[in-house]
């Protein structure tokens, strides 16, 4: 009950909830631990003998003469010094291997965990910072999570054991000096308090330049073509010089904490020879329990030393895993309902909004109020309408990459909450303007749309997508590597690479986001013959700026602030006055795109 009490002291509730958190990743990997922790008892053993055996040759063999037992007890120390060497090689490998198990199995949950997050947590923060708690924090945890323990264990056994033997040689002696020990530890905890704030803050700025430099390597060709090289290094450098202000910021205390805690050691050590200078003197101990006092407090002082050193790494890796527990904590805004079922595979493709509503955040006006349409199945319905009105958030709301915060979208009659995710977005084709093309060959790009579709079903869905030919004049044909976001590649080349993959996906459900917006009219014209292809015997929702790609449509939605104020096919909107033909005549007359 003490112990706990006293821990409490050190620890706040919230670094108690922390701790256990962090522990309870050990769990997984017990045997490893243990392994670890067992060689780490077994060489501290032997580092405690050692003062034993050396209190014993200069007390009893050497006065008595007694050459034989000293060359037996340098026989078993050489033994002892063999399998300590042995136990610390263990360590030292199997705790790395541990801590990047650790990291690894962290990592995956991390990832995992990302992979659950709704568009609205990628909207609130900065790839950088996200990638940066995946890397650079998790190697911070790995180090504290193998070092820590080890170091800890160390220190307990020997201020346990060594206590106990020492206070045999002098009881009063030895408090003294274990009373100045625990005094050093007690600083060190007291000092941790402050910095872990310093380091939280460190590893924000640090997460904040990873933002930046990925920032500017992805738009890196933007940049040299407005010459903005300098205007960078500018921004670029007030990043950074705010991260050397958090690292000053952190370093003071450190250093304080350094300086006071070598004060201490010192100390220490000072504290043991003149102490023992006087029990010698007064014959209250014998030189070879001097000698053992110097050799143990010695000891003692290495693993002290070393969490001295390693005070910034502790410190970060507790920043680092507070940030990770803070994504893995993050809320989880849309997920599958208790009793969701799977969506079958004989799929209408029957689309209903019924008084949907929908807001980005809640403090924000709504996008969307009371909304409703009806898309028959196998019918093209478009939404056509100015910037912001709403357009691809109800594209993006069916297949729920976000949530409704009102009313309903309803697919076949059934809630589309009510369907499990991963198969509501299996039988859904989402082609978006700006196209996501990944490192990798032009085949993982196709099978990106089914990765479990053999080579012959990607020339396939190739073909039907109007670029198989082009990909055959390329000296490595499907195995060309198509650089960083598909940079060696066109505008209308990548747009068909992902029209390849939704022909591979074959969903019943299309959307078109603006899929044609960023091609120019010829580039557009080849592409709009792909399309015309994919939409057959599909439902399919269309948004879009340009009303060529719609005129086709079965019905034409049009959109404004307050919601739809028009809806017909083209012929019948443009014989009626309003947004549509207004909007109609502007692109003819070359005002806006047609």
């Amino acid at each position: 009950m003490e112990q706990r009490r006293l821990f409490v002291i050190f620890i706040d509730k919230e670094e108690s909830h922390m701790l256990k958190k962090f522990l309870s990743y050990y769990r997984p990997h017990f045997r490893i631990v243990a392994f670890v922790l067992a060689a780490v008892v077994v060489y501290t053993g032997i580092e405690l003998a050692i003062p034993v055996f050396t209190r014993t040759i200069l007390n009893v063999y050497i006065p008595d003469g007694d050459l034989q037992s000293v060359l037996v007890v340098a026989g078993v120390l050489l033994v002892l010094l063999i399998v300590y060497m042995i136990m610390q090689y263990l360590v030292a490998f199997y705790g790395h291997v541990f801590g990047i198990r650790m990291e690894n199995d962290m990592r995956s949950r991390a990832f995992n965990k990302l992979q659950t997050l709704s568009f609205g947590y990628y909207d609130r923060n900065k790839t950088g910072q996200i990638m940066s708690r995946l890397t650079t924090d998790l190697r911070e945890v790995s180090e504290l999570a193998h070092h820590g323990i080890e170091d800890l264990l160390m220190i307990s056994i020997m201020l346990i054991f060594g206590y106990i033997y020492l206070i045999q040689i002098n009881f009063w002696a030895t408090t003294g000096l274990f009373i100045l020990t625990f005094i050093q530890l007690f600083l060190m905890l007291f000092a941790r308090k402050n910095m872990i704030v310093a380091f939280r803050k460190l590893r924000s700025k640090l997460a904040q330049i990873n933002s930046r430099v990925e920032g500017v390597i992805s738009g890196v060709r933007l940049t040299r073509a407005f010459a903005n090289e300098e205007f960078e290094e500018v921004k670029f450098q007030a990043d950074n010089a705010e991260y050397m202000e958090a690292y000053r910021g952190a370093f003071s205390p450190l250093a304080s904490t350094t300086a006071v805690n070598n004060f201490f050691v010192q100390l220490l050590s000072v504290a043991v020879l003149v102490v023992g200078a006087f029990l010698v003197a007064y014959n209250q101990i014998q030189f070879g329990d001097l000698v053992a006092y110097i050799m143990y407090f010695a000891l003692l002082t290495t693993p002290i030393r070393r969490i001295m050193n390693m005070m910034e790494l502790f410190q970060q890796g507790w920043a680092g895993f507070e940030r990770f527990q803070e994504l893995m904590d993050e809320p989880v805004e849309i997920e599958d309902r208790p009793n969701a079922i799977a969506m079958t595979g004989d799929v209408q493709g029957e689309i209903v909004f019924d008084h949907a509503q929908f807001t980005y955040n809640t403090e924000e006006a709504d996008i969307l109020k009371d909304f409703s349409l009806d898309i028959k199945k196998g019918t093209m319905v478009a939404l056509v309408g100015p910037s912001g009105v709403g357009k691809t958030t109800i594209a993006q709301l069916i297949p729920r990459f976000y949530e409704l915060s009102g009313g309903s979208i309803t697919i076949d009659g059934t809630d589309i909450r009510d369907y499990q995710m991963r198969s509501l977005r299996r039988h859904i084709g989402y082609v978006q303007q700006d196209v996501i093309i990944f490192w990798g060959t032009i085949r993982d790009n196709i099978a990106y749309g089914n990765p479990e579709a053999d080579d012959a079903a990607v020339i396939e869905a190739a073909k039907a997508a109007g670029i198989h030919d082009f990909i055959e004049t390329l000296e490595d044909g499907y195995n060309t590597m198509v650089g960083e976001r598909g940079v060696r590649l066109s505008g209308g080349q990548k747009q068909r690479l992902s029209l390849a993959r939704i022909f591979l996906k074959n969903p019943q459900i299309l959307i078109l986001d603006e899929a044609t917006s960023a091609l120019d009219n010829i580039t557009e014209a080849y592409i709009q013959q792909s399309i015309e292809t994919l939409i057959k015997g599909r439902t399919v929702l269309v948004v879009a700026h340009r009303l060529t790609t719609v005129q086709s449509a079965d019905e034409i939605i049009v959109l404004d602030a307050e919601g739809i104020v028009q809806r017909g096919t083209h012929q019948e909107l443009l014989a009626a006055e309003g947004h549509y033909k207004n909007l109609y005549e502007a692109s003819q007359n070359g005002i806006i795109g047609g």
